[in-house]
């Protein structure tokens, strides 16, 4: 058996894994409004500063930032639909991955460099979590790119700095994770100097890092907003959000234990490597460390730095327990040994391969949205009886209707504090909850209907209100309509409409 085709058998397999999990095609909920106001920005060709498309912020500021991702969405969907869209989100996962693990693995020989691939079978999987069709993708690759610019000024390059303000000027017009790169710039300049004091090290590089920090952020403001962009970013990030998950801490549970293994990979090879440990790049893993535990969106993030700054030192600790354990070497060698593991990766890479396009999917070719998550019945009816007006939405289903249903400007969508209020948001969660809601920020009265979970308190409010009642319900949607006779497309009807449990199965095709 060839040790070097065993090499490429393990290598193929984590390709084959970092497809799978880059090929998720769930649908993000805020998909349909990312390719809504990219085909907006293309068709105006000009951002839209003012909030044109609901009822409860309708001419309020709109900070519509993510204005080049928006139009790479609009784009890959005027190209491909669904299809373009999930090609486009797989291409910028892979070159992510490809760019962080190639990184990771510089310098690395075989064996050695196996130390790399196999955190990236761990990190990958945490990566694609932020890999839904958004504009957070483009954050996760700026990332990369902006760890392979630092990369190359530590080993001497150091005219490799002249892209960052020009990485900087992308980015911030791409996605508000800017932010988090300006702060990783500005710490690596910061425990460079830390290193020049310290250690009586030479300042070219600190002082070069700090130019580059004062460059990043000037490139920043070259945005329709200016530098009042960078002061919101500031404010929305420090915002708290504890009715949405990705804006929690993350906890240790099963879905993130890749980012907890990845911590521990990190702090176990630094504290056993005998390498030299860099402090830019203890500084950077410990700034994503912390944004990771602070936010589950941060933690693709840290993974990408994991991958990135700690095989070397990973392999280094490994090396060390491998001189204590010959026999392990012997077993590893052994031609018996090696063909079981051969075939073995080759059926796991078959297996994924297969999974990539038939586990969970039933178009995987496109990306879907599955009827148990989003209202798609419901919308139907909406739609099939002319139901239309100012909707009350639920908070994860306002983007869907802003496409499905253009007629009826909802009272939230994603959004959030880019145009809506805060005092709206917070009413559009006590109505939800079952409390009702401040009327200077959302007025009942002025509602149509409304489209919630069945579930939902909030359900209960409103058929308790006056003129209010039930129109439609399935498994997963509730329709409430106000004062039912003035919707000519429910007349004849005997309502409630039950729509049945098959209403919330199946997957369909964007949009």
């Amino acid at each position: 058996m060839s040790t070097k085709l065993l090499r490429w058998l393990f290598c193929l397999t984590v390709l084959a894994f970092a497809l799978y999990h880059f090929a998720e095609n769930t649908v993000d909920p805020d998909l349909w409004g990312h390719v809504l106001f990219g085909q907006r920005m293309i068709a105006h060709r000009a951002v839209e500063h003012v909030e044109p498309l609901s009822w409860t912020a309708r001419g309020q500021p709109w900070i519509n930032h993510e204005v080049l991702a928006e139009i790479a969405l609009a784009t890959a969907y005027r190209l491909g639909g669904g299809s373009g869209l999930l090609v486009l989100k797989m291409l910028v996962g892979l070159l992510t991955f490809v760019i962080a693990l190639r990184l990771g693995a510089h310098g690395l020989a075989w064996p050695a460099r196996a130390t790399a691939w196999a955190i990236g079978l761990v990190a990958v999987v945490e990566i694609a979590f932020g890999f839904a069709a958004r504009p957070q993708i483009f954050t996760a690759l700026a990332l990369a790119i902006l760890l392979w610019i630092l990369h190359e000024l530590d080993t001497g390059r150091r005219r490799w700095l002249a892209a960052i303000p020009l990485l900087f000027a992308v980015w911030i017009n791409t996605h508000g994770g800017a932010l988090a790169g300006f702060l990783v710039l500005v710490v690596a300049a910061g425990a460079a100097t830390v290193e020049c004091l310290a250690f009586r090290r030479p300042a070219r590089t600190a002082i070069l890092l700090w130019s580059s920090s004062v460059l990043a952020l000037a490139a920043m403001a070259v945005n329709p907003w200016g530098f009042a962009l960078i002061g919101w970013l500031g404010r929305s990030v420090l915002w708290m959000r504890p009715e949405i998950q990705e804006w929690n801490a993350t906890a240790f549970d099963w879905d993130h234990l890749p980012t907890f293994l990845l911590l521990a990979i990190a702090v176990w090879s630094f504290v056993f490597s005998r390498q030299p440990r860099r402090p830019w790049a203890i500084a950077v893993l410990g700034l994503l460390a912390a944004m990771a535990l602070r936010h589950v969106r941060h933690a693709p993030l840290f993974a990408i730095g994991v991958l990135v700054l700690t095989p070397r030192h990973a392999a280094d600790s490994l090396s060390r327990i491998a001189a204590t354990t010959p026999e392990l070497a012997r077993l590893a060698a052994d031609r018996v040994v090696q063909r079981i593991a051969a075939f073995g990766l080759t059926v796991a890479s078959a297996l994924v391969v297969i999974a990539t396009f038939t586990l969970h999917k039933e178009h995987p070719l496109t990306m879907e949205v599955p009827a148990a998550e989003y209202p798609v019945a419901a919308v139907d009816f909406i739609r099939q009886h002319h139901i239309h007006g100012n909707a009350i939405i639920f908070f994860d289903w306002g983007e869907m209707a802003l496409w499905k249903l253009p007629d009826c400007p909802p009272s939230v969508d994603g959004r959030l504090d880019t145009c809506y209020p805060r005092a709206v948001l917070t009413a559009n969660w006590d109505l939800y909850n079952g409390k009702a809601p401040d009327p200077a920020a959302l007025d009942v009265g002025r509602a149509d209907f409304a489209l919630l979970p069945r579930t939902l308190a909030g359900v209960g409010l409103l058929r308790k209100s006056a003129g209010w009642s039930l129109a439609y319900e399935d498994a997963l949607a509730a329709v409430l309509v106000r004062d039912a006779s003035r919707f000519p497309g429910l007349r004849g009807l005997t309502l409630p409409v039950m729509g049945g449990k098959s209403c919330a199965v199946g997957r369909f095709p964007f949009p």
